[in-house]
């Protein structure tokens, strides 16, 4: 119980950080460059972080685990500092890239340490403490926005970032400890093969991309949205994120524990696709109206709630604490996720009305419906 409270701790310290650069990281960008470019650097950060999957079986059975979590801890803070103070349009790119293709590892390493200490009874509900934690902080995340400000105050803001990464390198340092110090993780590559031939994981970690892909999409695009084309100040946007991220912190625990114990995963999964298809498709009506922006991001988040906790319940179920491999081409749907949102916000954006990146994200919701419900339930 003792490294799982340890583990609980450390994820809420570094979803704090994670949070505080979220939805500002693309107003970072937007200062240095213009908009067209801001979506290609995402997909550069996202290539990088890619990689750095591919190499990451690898790379565990030569450090270990914890020397792992420390390297790209490092390298999470050195680029954030190093943002705080980016005057240079070389900077702010090199920095941010560093950042981007650092942060998903530390992530990563917390993953393979929690699944060491989980049994498949009780994953779901263990996974939804852990993403209830994970979500409390990053709904904190966007009240630095508040307290710091954005306008013309970036070295502020990544300062705070910085500083909430302190606590995380205390706590691994003195407690975080792995199960199993000289575990070896499968293979020097990821077993697409294996992969791709076990449907079940094939089929969630398609699902996984699909809400990847919305996340991107909402956290590159929406903040530059609501703020230069709405015309919220960045304090609204503060007070509207936070309480969009509410979801993830009232119905992920519960979630998980129903689908333990009396749904299963397939079924919340699918209603939390339609949910989420439902809200995006009121958005492109919605003018300066902070109450209804409000609501209706926070029914989009009920949706992105639901199918986040079941597509990591539904996957850790099918899977070991050494499947390092299957474990990083999961992970990778957040890198592939914001390829192709930013991506193709950048093409839609492009073509048609800003706001037309809705109803792009509606009709990838209806993806998800359909993979999703094609999964082998697991009650």
């Amino acid at each position: 119980m003792l490294h799982l409270a340890v583990i609980f701790i450390s994820v809420f310290f570094f979803s704090l950080h994670f949070a505080a650069t979220l939805y500002i990281n693309s107003s970072f960008l937007a200062h240095f460059f213009s908009l067209k470019f801001v979506g290609l650097w995402y997909v550069a950060g996202a290539l990088g972080n890619i990689i750095l999957f591919f190499k990451a079986p690898h790379l565990l059975n030569r450090w270990g685990v914890r020397k792992f979590l420390f390297i790209f801890l490092w390298l999470t803070l050195l680029a954030t500092i190093g943002a705080a103070f980016a005057v240079r349009t070389i900077d702010a790119a090199i920095f941010f890239l560093v950042y981007a293709a650092s942060a998903p590892m530390v992530y990563y390493a917390l993953d393979l340490m929690l699944e060491e200490r989980s049994s498949n009874r009780k994953t779901g509900e263990i996974r939804g403490i852990y993403l209830t934690i994970l979500n409390i902080a990053i709904a904190m995340g966007p009240l630095l926005i508040i307290i710091t400000g954005t306008e013309g105050r970036f070295r502020a803001f990544y300062l705070a970032a910085a500083l909430t990464l302190i606590p995380l390198f205390i706590l691994t340092y003195l407690f975080l400890r792995p199960k199993h110090p000289r575990a070896h993780y499968s293979g020097h590559s990821l077993p697409i093969r294996l992969w791709f031939r076990r449907r079940s994981v094939r089929n969630v970690t398609i699902a996984r991309l699909i809400l990847e892909f919305f996340f991107a999409f909402m956290a590159i695009y929406v903040p530059i949205y609501l703020h230069t084309y709405i015309g919220f100040s960045w304090y609204e946007i503060g007070i509207i994120f936070s309480i969009m991220l509410l979801p993830f912190i009232i119905f992920e625990w519960p979630a998980g524990e129903l689908a333990d114990k009396k749904f299963g995963e397939k079924e919340i999964m699918s209603l939390g696709f339609l949910i989420m298809f439902g809200a995006l498709t009121f958005m492109p009506s919605l003018d300066k109206m902070i109450v209804a922006w409000t609501v209706a991001l926070f029914i989009s988040r009920i949706g992105a709630a639901f199918i986040e906790i079941t597509t990591e319940s539904y996957f850790f179920k099918q899977i070991g604490p050494t499947d390092s491999g299957l474990i990083s081409i999961f992970r990778l749907a957040r890198g592939f996720g914001l390829i192709s949102g930013a991506s193709a916000g950048a093409l839609a954006i492009a073509f048609w009305p800003f706001e037309s990146i809705f109803l792009v994200l509606a009709f990838a919701s209806l993806l998800g419906w359909r993979v999703s419900s094609r999964l082998r339930d697991t009650r």
